[in-house]
């Protein structure tokens, strides 16, 4: 059988100034046609997943588009339609098909589109009609509309955050395709929202964490019978439309009714959490004095409200103004996008000590530049290559980096904002994270990958693209009964 197959993932933050666009996307993946199985071949992708279970089955995979943009704000107009087109235009061309697979994130936005998945997949369902299976893979953080769950057979999320998963997801969604194709499962999707968002910082699914109790309850809903799979997604919060809200899915084998009361079951499993999502967080000066009191050789401070992995622009100075104030004198590491810094440097070379003004380079709706004396300690083109987790193996770059130093204060400037994994952006700028008392991270996960008996963490809380209180947000398109501005009791179900 033909399975037309692709990808097009991007995290959009309707509170993020930036518009990305096809130059934006050429740095991370933009891939078309033949070109896209060779380079995904190996890889910890879902679409690599998806591809190698349709294959081992003894399909053939078509591919369409193969398109990676990690977070930021909105998609534009122009770039995304190019896309959109691709896919519709490639399934079109390539029919006859008996199935799509297609690796989404679930929480794109554009200038002027709310649901771009939604859209995409009707468009993709008018195409290849009633007959043919549509399975969808989906970050765990996606915004699952109607629209979604109308135009697919199959949806399956992501299980974990951080999101060492991706790939095995892309098995788990590919091999319900299968079977659907050779008739041995007859899928079918349900979905329960709720008008609620949660916290990202408190979403980790380890340990004992809540959601590590909504993902267990999920794989007990699965070894029920008749249910093929269960998907829980408490969303990209940061999305400023009357639709997004925290969701249950499942996946049942003919059975509707199961499928939506497990669906159900899932979402109400949140809410009823939903206080646990909700940790503690400092003010800078606090988070630097707290860090000091603690027992721990490093000290990790998350700049949640700045973190490039949910859109931000990563160029907050909040911290490094707080080290300067508190505690100039502390091997410490602060991270920030800052171009313009990184350029001053660049062109007065290692050795020279100068004035900056660091930070904001970027976003000043909230705070402003760090005037500071300091010698350029390090420089580099920012090239380094994943060693895990879903972009394993692939080059990074933040551009021209400048590592200053300021008295006890280190400050790694780079030109571009990219994924944090692990400590890798430190690394290549000549930064042991394991040799400061204090190292900043503007991730609100993968800094747990760090984590280990001789390194902590906190959070601030300050403001910016990605605040932590999301009550505090002026939000111009929720409904009344919206959680956590409307502190209910009772679950308000959107549908």
């Amino acid at each position: 059988m033909r399975v037309a197959v692709g990808s097009f993932e991007y995290e959009g933050n309707s509170l993020s100034l930036k518009r990305d666009d096809e130059e934006f996307f050429a740095r991370h993946e933009l891939l078309f046609g033949e070109d896209i199985l060779p380079r995904i071949a190996g890889r910890q992708l879902a679409l690599t997943g998806g591809v190698e279970t349709i294959e081992k089955a003894g399909h053939q995979a078509v591919p369409l588009v193969h398109v990676r943009g990690g977070a930021g704000g909105r998609v534009v107009d122009a770039f995304y339609c190019q896309i959109r087109d691709k896919i519709v235009d490639g399934v079109r061309t390539a029919m006859p098909l008996d199935g799509v697979f297609l690796s989404l994130h679930g929480a794109m936005i554009t200038d002027s589109v709310d649901d771009p998945e939604g859209e995409i997949l009707q468009l993709v369902r008018d195409v290849v009609g009633a007959n043919c299976i549509i399975a969808v893979s989906l970050d765990l953080h996606a915004n699952v509309t109607p629209e979604m769950v109308g135009a697919a057979d199959i949806i399956v999320g992501y299980e974990e955050y951080p999101h060492v998963d991706v790939y095995t997801t892309g098995i788990r969604a590919g091999k319900l395709l299968v079977d659907a194709l050779s008739g041995r499962i007859r899928p079918v999707t349900k979905i329960r929202r709720l008008n609620a968002i949660l916290p990202v910082l408190g979403g980790f699914t380890g340990g004992e964490s809540p959601m590590s109790k909504v993902r267990r309850l999920a794989r007990r809903l699965e070894e029920d019978g008749d249910i093929l799979s269960a998907s829980y997604f408490p969303v990209q919060p940061w999305i400023d439309t009357a639709g997004v809200g925290i969701a249950g899915l499942a996946v049942g084998d003919g059975n509707c009714a199961s499928a939506e009361a497990a669906a159900e079951n899932i979402v109400l499993e949140m809410w009823d959490r939903r206080h646990e999502f909700e940790l503690s967080a400092f003010t800078p000066a606090e988070a630097v004095t707290e860090a000091l009191s603690r027992e721990a050789q490093t000290v990790l401070i998350v700049d949640g409200g700045d973190s490039v992995g949910a859109g931000c622009a990563g160029d907050a100075p909040a911290l490094l103004r707080a080290l300067l104030e508190v505690a100039p004198d502390v091997e410490s590491a602060v991270f920030l996008v800052d171009a313009q810094a990184a350029k001053h440097a660049y062109n007065a070379g290692v050795g020279a000590t100068l004035d900056f003004e660091i930070g904001a380079s970027v976003d000043r709706r909230f705070h402003s530049p760090v005037h500071m004396k300091a010698t350029v300690e390090n420089l580099s083109d920012g090239t380094f290559v994943y060693d895990g987790g879903p972009e394993d193996g692939k080059q990074a770059v933040l551009g021209p980096c400048a590592t200053l130093r300021c008295r006890g204060v280190r400050v790694v400037v780079a030109s571009h904002p990219v994924y944090e994994y692990r400590d890798m952006h430190y690394r290549v700028n000549g930064v042991d994270i394991r040799q400061t008392r204090i190292a900043s991270f503007k991730n609100l996960i993968n800094f747990r990958l760090v984590l280990g008996p001789n390194i902590d963490w906190l959070a601030l809380d300050t403001p910016g693209s990605a605040p932590l209180r999301l009550e505090t947000v002026n939000w111009t398109s929720k409904p009344e009964n919206f959680w956590p501005r409307d502190r209910m009791s009772e679950p308000p179900f959107m549908d």
